[in-house]
């Protein structure tokens, strides 16, 4: 910059600053990360993003991207920045573990008080308020780090959430709820302003049901959704946000290449296991293909093309207030090879009596609904119906035979055992096992359908009330349980001579 005062550059650099949060990023990096700075397109969309927040043009602001790609580095520049455009504002953070929200407002701290930082804007840190965890300025601005799920009691003009969950607690039902019930409840009231203060979350999908989900399931909480994968998916699949951006790649282009080159996506993929993968790095809480279920292990067939010797059987999941969780009954046929077929299906979120499809008449009997299990068993007359033997069956046992015996409907009924069956991947096992073989048939149309849409995302799905319907008949299957009765195989031609003196045409026909 020759014939340019170092006066006139520092006053340069500082407004380039101000106007700009991108190019803070590329001035400031080096004062709080001894990693060079790595320049990406990516870094320029979280900065615009970011900066709309600051400038009042989004207010409530989820960023799902990979690791590895600076977001945290970012997320402390932006809040120094905050200070670079207001000193006066307060700035709350959280993440779910209590050291990396204090090791990121440390790092704060540091670039507030480094001398390139001091130069450009002056503000002092106040020595009564000067802790890693909260410290405050001489323009009234201040700024706390909290542990996510403690964050009641405090408020702020901007909310940084970096990670509410860690990828084990997503993994627990338990804790990755009480997450999600901190975020509904307590974080709407933890700013000054309900209008103009913001709230940002900055994560990595690790499951249906995450913080994510929960926002994206409402969208009347009013966020912008800004979604980075690692490789970009199908045009059909981005969505542009508040600030007019759409990802600009081509399908299956690298999001950061010099870094994350193809070859290391592959070794951190095989490592990790493609459930992992789609979360972490594709932003989906469950992979398209190669998941635990895989869609082109399922036939799909027509009802004309369901064969003619089959045995039906009936199994259940059940839940009895249904509030929340769907009551299912589903009709298998199993034919001579054991391959198995979903014929029918009834799914409702509804007490146990219109599960059931049990009707009470004014005069006290018991008549059949025209749906609910007993309208399958009466249509299908299955050999066995196969319920899990918990405490839901128990509850409900005694009305299912008493509207047997009041109906004369009857079916066989076979509890399948709990004990040593595992969580619901591990009950899900033997269907897989089905399924991998071809042996499993879905129907064409919405009962297929919703059955391979719950598949996908197992075991990062919000619902497993199919699977652990479906799951029931494999396990009859691999049981032998004495309930399923052999499909009498037809006699073939082949047998009425000898062996020898028969050629193979007809080798295939059955009679």
């Amino acid at each position: 910059m020759s014939g340019i005062t170092r006066r006139e550059a520092l006053a340069f650099e500082k407004k380039l600053c101000e106007r700009n949060f991108y190019d803070f990023i590329k001035l400031a990096w080096e004062h709080i990360d001894p990693a060079v700075y790595q320049d990406n397109w990516h870094v320029k969309v979280l900065a615009d993003h970011l900066q709309a927040c600051a400038e009042g043009r989004i207010n409530r602001l989820l960023i799902n991207i990979s690791p590895g790609t600076a977001k945290s580095t970012i997320l402390v520049l932006f809040s120094a920045w905050l200070w670079v455009r207001n000193p006066a504002l307060s700035i709350l953070s959280a993440s779910y573990s209590e050291k990396n929200a204090l090791h990121d407002s440390l790092r704060v701290k540091r670039l507030v008080e480094c001398a390139w930082f001091q130069r450009l804007w002056p503000i002092s840190i106040m020595g009564d308020q000067n802790a890693k965890s909260k410290f405050e300025n001489d323009k009234m601005g201040r700024r706390e780090a909290r542990p996510f799920e403690s964050l009641t009691g405090g408020r702020a003009d901007c909310l940084i959430i970096d990670d509410p969950h860690s990828v084990d607690d997503a993994k627990s039902q338990a804790r990755r709820m009480s997450a999600v019930s901190t975020f509904l409840s307590a974080i709407p009231n933890r700013v000054n302003d309900l209008k103009k203060s913001c709230i940002i979350v900055v994560m990595q999908r690790l499951h249906e049901d995450d913080v994510s989900g929960a926002i994206l399931d409402r969208p009347g909480l009013g966020y912008t959704h800004l979604s980075i994968p690692m490789i970009a998916g199908p045009h059909g699949d981005r969505t542009e946000t508040a600030i007019g951006w759409i990802d600009h790649r081509d399908e299956g282009e690298l999001m950061f290449p010099s870094k994350f080159p193809q070859e290391s996506l592959d070794a951190i993929k095989e490592s990790m296991g493609p459930l992992q993968f789609a979360g972490q790095y594709q932003q989906q809480p469950a992979p398209d293909k190669d998941g635990f279920f895989v869609q082109d292990w399922f036939h799909r067939y027509k009802p004309e093309e369901l064969p003619e010797h089959v045995h039906y059987y009936m199994t259940s999941d059940h839940a009895p207030s249904g509030r929340n969780d769907y009551n299912v009954f589903r009709i298998w046929a199993v034919d001579a090879r054991r391959n198995i077929w979903l014929v029918d299906s009834f799914r409702r979120r509804c007490l146990m009596d219109e599960a059931l499809g049990i009707i009470r008449t004014p005069e006290g009997k018991t008549q059949i609904a025209a749906k609910g299990a007993f309208a399958l068993i009466q249509k299908y007359k299955p050999f066995a119906w196969f319920p899990e033997n918990d405490g839901t069956w128990a509850a409900i046992s005694g009305m299912v035979r008493s509207t047997m015996l009041e109906t004369k409907t009857f079916c066989k009924i076979d509890p399948l055992p709990t004990k040593g069956n595992g969580d619901k991947v591990g009950k899900a096992v033997p269907y897989q096992a089905l399924a991998s073989m071809g042996m499993v048939h879905l129907p064409v149309g919405e009962i297929g359908d919703d059955a391979l849409a719950e598949y996908a995302v197992l075991p990062a799905g919000k619902r497993d009330d199919q699977i652990d319907a479906d799951g029931a008949i494999a396990r009859a299957l691999n049981d032998v349980i004495p309930a399923v009765v052999p499909v009498a195989e037809p006699t073939r031609m082949r047998e009425m001579f000898d062996e020898d003196e028969f050629s193979d045409p007809l080798d295939d026909c059955w009679f």
